[in-house]
């Protein structure tokens, strides 16, 4: 009996090490300015035991600050609005998940008991209900406009792809696009995760982007490299590999 105690917290001691040696390799949340509102926000986390970053943006309002998705990490979740109220002396009011998976809407119980606006498509919602996670306390209203505190948005739902609940992002004033992960990196040399990819309808829906936002300024990919060009032509390039 002593021998298994022993055994048991050994194999506890040395879990803890390799966790603590994983979250010792990601890297610290990172802020990028695109201009005076918007701002694109990096974390990262381990997948197929290779580092990744996650793109996601938020938009300085005058009401306040509107996240679009969640770090990656629930831990980076407190790093990030402390990070917002000290760079821009605001509070997070509003947030949009583009769709259920965690590295999009994570766990939105954090801000819902912050008393926090969260925003998901019901299609979402019926996602991160069936995982027995938070689901949003507000609904997405798929191409409205919306405006809030001086600035506005665009939410729409091009088709399925990446998910079947994936929505992008589009902000006319500046004429960025917010592609979430239906948009791979121009960097990309795969499509990453297809669990629960539709990968026959993905091009459609890529295409449908470059017919209706002809004037995109900017794209920004779910993760990867985001500077670059070509986000979009690079996605449907690996979607036609990987349907040949």
């Amino acid at each position: 009996m002593r021998i298994n105690r022993i055994k048991n917290h050994f194999f506890v001691f040395l879990s803890l090490c390799y966790f603590s040696n994983i979250s010792a390799q990601i890297k610290p949340l990172k802020i990028e300015k695109l201009n005076n509102h918007l701002y694109i926000y990096q974390t990262y986390n381990i997948y197929n035991e290779k580092e990744y970053s996650a793109n996601a943006l938020y938009l300085v309002t005058k009401k306040g600050v509107v996240l679009f998705d969640v770090p990656w990490q629930k831990s980076q979740y407190q790093v990030l609005v402390d990070s917002i109220q000290q760079k821009h002396s605001k509070k997070v009011i509003a947030v949009f998940a583009t769709h259920s998976h965690e590295d999009r809407a994570g766990d939105l119980s954090f801000f819902n008991k912050k008393g926090i606006k969260t925003f998901a498509t019901q299609k979402t919602n019926e996602y991160l209900k069936n995982d027995k996670r938070a689901t949003s306390n507000q609904f997405i209203k798929i191409g409205k406009t919306y405006k809030i505190g001086g600035e506005k948005f665009k939410i729409d739902f091009v088709g399925e792809g990446h998910t079947k609940d994936n929505i992008i992002v589009w902000f006319p004033d500046y004429e960025v696009l917010d592609g979430g992960c239906l948009v791979k990196s121009s960097q990309a040399d795969n499509l990453g995760y297809l669990g629960e990819a539709n990968i026959e309808a993905w091009p459609a829906s890529i295409n449908q982007i470059l017919e209706k936002y002809p004037k995109i300024k900017l794209v920004i990919p779910g993760h990867d490299d985001w500077q670059k060009q070509g986000h979009l032509e690079r996605t449907l390039y690996l979607l036609n590999f990987s349907n040949n």
